[in-house]
């Protein structure tokens, strides 16, 4: 009886703890050029053609939204930024969206990042030049001419 009781928060602490690793490994991926071997069930996951094709649709999402001739909606999305990137964002989209080329870990984590920080430059009051300049960050990353880690 008590082993049923128990099995939810065992379940919740399984997905906390993959969380958590998540976390650590996202961080350890985004300081280093080269990836870890002992990362590699991480790495297999961002550059999954799955999660590719997410990303790349996600982004293609995001220019919709802000198309001028929709009405606002609820989301913070800094319509006018996107507007002014609007190729570069489907540029990036269709990058990710192309399974025949690799992309590096990095690179994605840089596109999740940008599509799921509130206080990012694609939400909110920002610049169009620090949003063209993070997704020109990005773009490059994914092929991996990204310069030195930051």
């Amino acid at each position: 009886m008590a082993l049923k009781l128990l099995a939810p928060i065992r379940g919740w602490e399984a997905r906390r703890a993959l969380r958590d690793a998540r976390r650590r490994a996202d961080a350890e991926l985004l300081t280093s050029r080269l990836p870890s071997p002992r990362l590699a069930w991480r790495t297999d996951e961002l550059v999954a053609e799955d999660n590719r094709l997410e990303l790349g649709i996600s982004l293609t999402d995001v220019v919709h939204a802000a198309d001028a001739r929709l009405m606002p909606s609820a989301s913070p999305l800094d319509r006018g930024a996107v507007r002014g990137v609007r190729a570069e964002l489907l540029q990036l989209a269709a990058r990710l969206c192309d399974t025949s080329h690799p992309v590096t870990p990095r690179g994605v984590l840089l596109v999740e990042r940008l599509l799921v920080d509130g206080s990012g430059p694609l939400y909110g009051q920002g610049s169009p030049n620090r949003l063209r300049a993070e997704v020109e960050d990005a773009l490059a990353a994914l092929d991996g001419n990204d310069g030195a880690a930051r």
